[in-house]
């Protein structure tokens, strides 16, 4: 797969962004876009730490229902495997959320979806998850659990994921975010991947520059680096 250039997709960032910005607030129906330097997912670079263009629409209603689509380019599939053609990664979701008292809930299904070939003896990549999640003031947590094998892994449904967090909004546009995860896969070496970093709101959009790493031994896409992000809803 050929990622695109940075100033290519730089330039359909500002036109998507641009053109969504009179229908922002319209509705229960919202919609983001961005662009990082690299999509790193529970700690793995999904791009060969190159470049990807983001984006996804949702829709919440006022009942707490909501449901949502969101893509990326990725590589990571076709970069290990040379018979499997695929350069794209689609989450379908939907679920419910609401609060009790200061505590915010959140519980739904997550689809990934990677179209594209695999020819035996791959498996199909595509994994569904249920995923429960709390929150209160600046702290989060959320736990996933996978019904199917996990991304191709022979044999791992079953597996979780169990994700904390905590973001601080520091004025100013400023917010210092911080994540620590855990994978519990089925058959494969277990692990911990961590996030820290800082965002800020300016123009409209929201530029990041986060830390990323994992304990993963000898694998350069999951080593550290640092990521920077800029993502516009509308």
């Amino acid at each position: 797969m050929h990622t695109k250039p940075l100033a290519t997709a730089l330039a359909i960032l500002a036109t998507i962004a641009t053109a969504g910005t009179a229908h922002a607030g319209d509705g229960p129906f919202t919609a983001n876009v961005g662009l990082v330097s690299d999509y790193a997912y529970r700690g793995w670079s999904q791009t060969d730490e190159r470049p990807a263009l983001q984006g996804g629409f949702d829709y919440a209603h006022d009942s707490g229902l909501y449901a949502g689509v969101w893509g990326s380019n990725v590589s990571w599939l076709s970069d290990a495997n040379t018979d499997v053609s695929n350069s794209l990664e689609l989450d379908l979701y939907g679920g419910y959320k609401g609060t009790v008292g200061a505590i915010g809930y959140d519980v739904g299904l997550l689809q990934y979806y990677y179209p594209g070939s695999y020819p035996k003896p791959y498996n199909s990549p595509n994994t569904l998850e249920g995923y429960v999640g709390l929150s209160w003031e600046f702290l989060s947590f959320k736990y996933s659990y996978a019904f199917t094998d996990l991304f191709g892994y022979d044999k791992s449904d079953g597996s979780q994921y169990y994700d904390l967090g905590a973001a601080v909004d520091v004025g100013g546009g400023f917010t210092l975010a911080a994540h620590v995860g855990y994978s519990d896969i089925k058959g494969q070496d277990d692990y911990t991947d961590w996030k820290l970093g800082v965002t800020k709101e300016f123009g409209g959009f929201n530029f990041g520059l986060h830390y990323v790493d994992t304990d993963v031994d000898n694998a350069d896409l999951a080593d550290e680096r640092v990521i920077l992000s800029i993502a516009k809803s509308f």
